[in-house]
């Protein structure tokens, strides 16, 4: 079973677990690299698609989207996809609109149907706040693309180095296991399945497979912008970590995130066996409730039963932090009797000695 499929059945799981872990463990930075058959195998290996489906490929005009769309085009016919492009707008800089037009001309000449959206109001200022919100409305957008064209899956262009920068992210914002798997190579979000194919092949290689057909693509002035987290990682961080502790540090965090997935899918795994014995959900949906058996759990069973509940209440829990489960922790360990903990998107967790616990939305 595969750690990096969340949502998605157990069969296809199976079926997809040793074809991902092949993908991160044999991905040199350097040298050469048969990229379009590694993806072809990523594919292959979600054990999402069959030949007919149609899928959406969200293309920004960078290096990354570009690549997997032109690896996608050689493909589309032993893999009998029908294929979509769907391009984002955030109108965060001057150059986006010259990217939209990049898009839409290059699904053109490719001869691929393209739907561009682009975002509505101004973003929050803060940069950490508008990475996520732009992340948010650049999702919203790719599903109502996939419902416009019916397509099955939104294949996305992320790469190892993106996978590796999201797991150093997580790592200093105080993530667990969860945290530490980084991105997820296939998920289903909403009744839409996400796959990322290029997620064990480095940015480097992604160039050269360009540079050596004279693709060309966009460039992202804003990657070079320090205010955002992700670049000053990219920029600052990692090149400090490859040049003076670990030369393979890309190697060592994409092999952290696999055991870190693997060890989760596990634990998960225990924790959804016993989750519709011991947690009672109520018909409106706002309330999770534990019963008394909830206390004899094992320490990391109860933290993803409450996980669990959190998702069922808002359907993620991207904005509970570590912090916030050891303050959970606190109050099911402390001496006080009841106790209320409150999370972001207005949950409650309270907390009743010997009794359970119950987990709200506000």
């Amino acid at each position: 079973m595969n750690r990096n499929h969340v949502g998605i059945s157990h069969d296809a799981r199976r079926r997809a677990g040793v074809g991902f872990r092949e993908l991160r463990r044999h991905s040199p930075r350097t040298g050469r690299v048969d990229i379009v058959a590694k993806v072809e195998k990523a594919i292959q290996a979600s054990g999402i698609l069959s030949p007919g489906d149609a899928i959406l490929v969200g293309v920004s005009g960078g290096p990354d989207s570009v690549a997997l769309l032109h690896i996608l085009l050689g493909l589309r016919h032993a893999l009998g996809l029908s294929l979509h492009v769907a391009h984002f707008n955030h109108g965060w800089r001057t150059s986006a609109q010259a990217d939209e037009q990049f898009v839409q001309r290059l699904a053109r000449q490719w001869g691929v149907p393209c739907l561009c959206g682009r975002a509505s109001g101004r973003l929050p200022g803060n940069s950490t706040s508008r990475e996520e919100q732009g992340r948010l409305a650049r999702f919203a957008f790719f599903r109502r693309a996939s419902k416009k064209f019916h397509t099955l899956a939104v294949l996305l262009g992320h790469t190892q180095d993106d996978l590796v920068e999201t797991v150093l992210m997580h790592i200093l914002r105080g993530a667990g296991l969860q945290g530490m798997r980084g991105m997820l190579s296939c998920r289903e979000v909403e009744g839409v399945y996400v796959i990322r194919p290029l997620l064990g092949i480095s940015k480097e290689n992604i160039l050269r497979y360009l540079k050596k057909r004279r693709i060309a693509f966009r460039v992202d002035p804003t990657n070079r912008q320090t205010q955002f987290f992700r670049n000053q990682i990219r920029g600052e961080l990692l090149p400090l970590l490859r040049k003076r502790y670990n030369e393979n540090i890309y190697s060592v965090l994409s092999n952290l995130a696999d055991t870190a997935g693997i060890d989760y899918t596990y634990i998960v795994g225990q924790a959804q066996k016993v989750f519709g014995r011991i947690m009672q959900c109520s018909p409106q949906g706002n309330c999770v409730r534990a019963a008394a058996a909830f206390w004899s759990q094992p320490e990391a069973i109860r933290r993803i039963l409450i996980r669990l509940a959190i998702e069922h209440l808002q359907r993620n829990t991207r904005r509970i932090t570590l912090t916030h489960v050891r303050a959970i922790d606190c109050a099911l360990e402390g001496g006080v009797k009841k106790s209320v903990v409150a999370l972001p998107g207005r949950i409650r967790v309270c907390v009743e000695k010997g009794r359970g616990i119950v987990i709200r939305r506000a």
